[in-house]
């Protein structure tokens, strides 16, 4: 006997698809320019440079698990705020994710990031993301299985119980 996933509306699940790519690119964005300028400094003036800090080895090392760690909690928060059918909407949101990484890193600046990042982050960001999405999926139907405690048996216990009256 199989068990139907619970429905969900159409709008709950644009918020969590559309959310989760808001807050990949938002932190993923904001953490990487935030790390080249505290390791750059005032060196950091303009487009050229900014790639010259950012194509240091670990710097780049440190991006790949930046954004897999960002991936896996944007998947993470899409499947929470779906609340059913986590999985196949983290995949949604992580095909697009790919879509746009792939795009930035043949064209504009990134282009010029050595072609093993480029490949390392194209392919660990979508399934990280599903994966925190598959997390979560765990987690909820872990607390739908679970029994409820149970009943209690003869009087319950009023506010004054085990107080003696004089």
């Amino acid at each position: 006997m199989s068990v139907a996933a619970p429905q969900i509306g159409i709008g709950r699940m644009i918020v969590a698809v559309l959310g989760a790519l808001a807050l990949f690119s938002l932190l993923t964005q904001q953490l990487e320019y935030t790390l080249v300028n505290a390791v750059g400094g005032d060196t950091v003036k303009d487009t050229a440079s900014y790639m010259a800090v950012l194509t240091r080895p670990w710097i780049l090392v440190l991006k790949v698990v930046l954004n897999v760690l960002l991936a896996l909690l944007a998947g993470y928060v899409t499947a929470r705020i779906a609340g059913a059918r986590e999985v196949p909407l983290a995949g949604i949101a992580a095909a697009a994710v790919t879509v746009t990484l792939a795009l930035g890193l043949v064209s504009g600046p990134y282009a010029a990031l050595p072609l093993w990042i480029r490949l390392l982050l194209l392919v660990t960001t979508g399934p990280a993301m599903v994966a925190g999405a598959w997390v979560r999926m765990q987690a909820r139907l872990a607390m739908e299985s679970t029994p409820a405690p149970p009943a209690a048996v003869g009087p319950t216990p009023g506010p004054n119980a085990g107080r003696e009256t004089p």
